[in-house]
């Protein structure tokens, strides 16, 4: 077995392609695009290398077959806004195979080692803006947009090179048809709109991308300032993940609260579930990948609510379910059947609160664990 670090665009494909190998014959498993990968772990295009370093490396068998690879990285807003001098491992797939685990992880922690890290964290994948947790409960479905997925061999793979329970994060099932507590909430907005007469919901504005896009910041930011492990996006990163998802955006599954002065107090962000899409086009773009593509996006049958926060100055109040409530009424016109609320930190007890009254039962589990190198 050999480590080897990623160096060229053909290197970086051959990392990108490793899952391939890993997941063949798992039905759960769902394809990255190729082409997306390509961008966000260029550095010379994604901004978030304006901050952090990362490096890629593939373990190969004696025979050249790639049969493991992970990703160590070292942001330095995390330790500026956080004040953890701490680093990251992520894209991490492996064989069942604890000594592969083993050489790939302790050349992540050597690699963070040397910028300083004192303790290091993961599977975040670059940043915990981004894909982040291990899977370790729920996996009879297939994961939805934008969430990760690996198999169960995994969590003892990493337990047993030393890492421990850093934070759970909870994905929670809405059943958007048959259940009635949903339903029910559309009875409860009406009485709260009587009540929150300064603060209205509505949908996103596309035609004003970028105005909608500094409210989104606004908010985000502020909201989510005191989360565990946060760190708060760019203008730049910003820019480069709203290039990127524009053309996937619902304007109706976005909805603002503002203040009728027209401040941005609350955000609420669901995407159609795109792997049921991305499942079919096998990573591909072309020459069939976006055919598939157009053709299957208005068959998906449910959403992922991605984000749900209000400004600290805000809360409290019920603006959540104003927002929840306006994007519930589209979703149901539309026709879709379920909604998945994921990530969900387990001790944040409010957001908790307020799924857990619109329905939603925690169905999968993730963890990210962490592991002191120095």
């Amino acid at each position: 077995m050999r480590i080897v670090e990623v160096t060229d665009r053909k290197s970086l494909i051959d990392f990108i392609r490793v899952p391939w190998r890993i997941f063949k014959g798992d039905d759960n498993w769902v394809p990255p695009i190729v082409a997306d990968m390509l961008t966000t772990l260029n550095k010379r295009k994604n901004p978030f290398f304006n901050h952090a370093d990362a490096a890629f490396f593939i373990a190969y068998d004696d025979s050249e077959r790639p049969i493991g690879r992970i990703a160590a990285v070292y942001d330095r807003l995390h330790f500026k806004y956080r004040g953890e001098n701490v680093g990251y491992f992520g894209y991490f797939d492996a064989i069942e195979d604890v000594d592969v685990a083993k050489a790939l992880l302790e050349k992540a922690e050597e690699w963070v080692r040397g910028r300083g890290a004192v303790f290091i964290r993961g599977p975040i994948d670059l940043s915990m803006n981004n894909t982040c947790g291990l899977l370790i409960e729920g996996f009879d479905d297939p994961p939805v947009f934008m969430m990760p997925y690996n198999k169960p061999y995994y969590q003892f793979l990493i337990e047993e090179n030393g890492y421990v329970k850093a934070k759970d994060l909870l994905a929670y099932w809405v059943d958007l048809y048959y259940d009635e507590k949903p339903k029910q909430l559309v009875r409860y907005v009406e009485k709260l709109v009587s009540k929150i007469k300064n603060i209205r919901a509505r949908y996103a504005n596309l035609r004003k991308f970028r105005e909608e896009l500094d409210r989104f910041k606004e908010v985000y930011n502020d909201a989510w300032m005191d989360n565990w492990g946060f760190v708060p996006l760019t203008d730049e990163e910003i820019e480069f993940m709203a290039k990127r998802m524009k053309p996937l955006v619902v304007s109706k599954l976005a909805v603002f609260a503002e203040t009728l002065g027209g401040e941005p107090v609350g955000v609420a962000l669901a995407m159609p579930d795109y792997n049921f899409v991305f499942k079919r086009m096998k990573g591909s773009l072309f020459p069939f990948g976006i055919i598939k593509f157009f053709l299957y996006r208005n068959q998906i049958p449910r959403i992922r609510l991605m984000v749900l926060g209000v400004k600290k100055a805000y809360r409290l109040k019920g603006i959540e379910f104003l927002m929840l409530g306006k994007m519930y009424e589209y979703a149901m016109k539309k026709g879709y059947t379920g909604a998945e609320f994921s990530w969900i930190l387990e001790d944040n007890e409010p957001i908790k609160a307020i799924i857990e009254r619109f329905g939603g039962k925690v169905y999968k589990k993730y963890r990210i664990y962490e592991k002191k190198i120095r």
